[in-house]
């Protein structure tokens, strides 16, 4: 029979668990909080359900390596203030795997219907925060018809409510790993329960058509390709695709955008990017070929954490001036590693990807495994780990799955 102090340490680690994996929700300036208090109740219930074995200190390792990299390159940032506000933002990169770490050896694991309730949380927190935003500017801005509102909603969500602000880019993020998680489930669904899936499913995907994000849309593209290849092209799995992606393609050429504008069309058009040079796609070239200049200037440990920043700046300011008036940062994860921590810091976040996809396939861990290539591609085009929006969900669901995957695990009782 549990004890109180059981009770109470089972409460806030469900309680802040919950709450991790609805963040999208929780006010910006607030979004620290549930992570410190995940981390605190998680250290509570370890002390009262600590078990004999010992702590699984090698994925410990393997998931705060990069970070630890990350800290050491401080040492060397001239620019330290701004180095410590990096490493602020970063700070769940070491929070979660503690917090994992410590359930990992406590008595009672977290169990698999515990696991799907926070997935479940998150896709429900991300369809309330879709709707509602949506609604709100609906309703609030002046003039605005419900075909402005679709046309405007990638803008506004960046702007329009303050405390809730979020880059429609890492919105687009959450809507995918939303979908992964709903493809997960159905997997293990009952027939009756399919149609509340597919309702959410065609939500998610409408929503990714109106903000009309290239990098997170070409992600879920190429995840649904290996997807088909992974399941030998069954038919179940082929008329679920099939039928979604006929969804996405339908709802992307009648919808609505601004000015017209094919952002897929700028990916090819090589003629456009000579004639504009302010378009997205030679801009990022533009940074990309700064990052690459910069980097071959010191390759082996970089500039420190504090410091890309800076170092990019100086090249904008020779190459295009036009790149300082938005503060770009390299918008490509693997190269922003490159310029701080160098070819060092590069390798060990390769390794942690490698160990990951490694360790995904030996437990046949398949979400974790899309997961983690979902994120990878998306850091082809995103610096994740450097704006809270990204690195706080990375970090929660990568470390969560991560901790919980091994087979043949003890699972939690139910004592709530």
């Amino acid at each position: 029979m549990p004890n109180n102090n059981t009770k109470t340490a089972t409460f806030l680690l469900k309680l802040f668990l919950i709450i991790n994996s609805a963040i999208i929700l929780v006010p910006d300036k607030f979004k620290g909080i549930p992570v410190i208090g995940l981390l605190l109740s998680a250290i509570f219930y370890f002390i009262v359900n600590k078990s004999d074995k010992n702590l699984n200190l090698k994925l410990f390792r393997v998931s705060t390596s990069f970070f630890l990299v990350l800290l050491i390159s401080i040492s060397y940032s001239e620019n330290t203030s701004y180095a410590f506000r990096k490493l602020e933002t970063g700070l769940s990169l070491l929070a979660y795997p503690l917090v994992f770490m410590l359930l990992y050896n406590c008595k009672e694991k977290l169990d698999k219907k515990l696991i799907e309730t926070l997935k479940w949380v998150f896709v429900i927190a991300l369809t309330v925060f879709l709707i509602s935003t949506f609604t709100y500017y609906f309703l609030t801005e002046p003039h605005y018809t419900f075909k402005s509102t679709i046309i405007h909603y990638h803008t506004l969500v960046d702007l329009r409510i303050i405390g809730y602000e979020i880059h429609s880019i890492y919105l687009s993020m959450h809507i995918g790993v939303g979908i992964l998680f709903l493809i997960n489930s159905m997997s293990n669904t009952q027939k009756t329960k399919i149609l509340y899936h597919l309702f959410l499913l065609v939500l998610f995907f409408v929503f990714l058509a109106i903000l009309n994000k290239r990098g997170p849309i070409i992600a879920l593209g190429i995840i649904g390709i290996i997807y088909l290849i992974r399941s030998k092209i069954k038919t179940k799995a082929f008329i679920y695709v099939s039928a979604l992606t006929a969804v996405f393609v339908l709802t992307m050429l009648f919808i609505p955008k601004f000015n017209n504008i094919n952002r897929f069309k700028e990916l090819i058009d090589i003629e456009g990017l000579r004639t504009n040079p302010n378009s997205s796609t030679a801009l990022r070239l533009s940074i990309y070929n700064c990052a690459y200049k910069q980097a071959i200037k010191s390759p082996i440990i970089g500039y420190g954490w504090g410091d890309v920043k800076g170092v990019l700046d100086d090249c904008y300011q020779d190459e295009n001036p036009n790149l300082l008036l938005k503060n770009y940062n390299t918008h490509n994860q693997f190269l922003s590693i490159l310029l701080s921590t160098g070819i060092i810091g590069l390798a060990v976040f390769l390794f942690y990807f490698y160990y990951l996809f490694k360790f995904s396939n030996k437990n046949r861990n398949r979400l974790l495994f899309f997961l983690l290539l979902y994120f990878g591609l998306n850091m082809l085009s995103e610096n994740i780990l450097e704006r809270e929006d990204g690195v706080i969900f990375f970090s929660f669901f990568i470390n969560l799955f991560l901790f919980n995957s091994e087979k043949n695990t003890d699972k939690i009782t139910e004592e709530l």
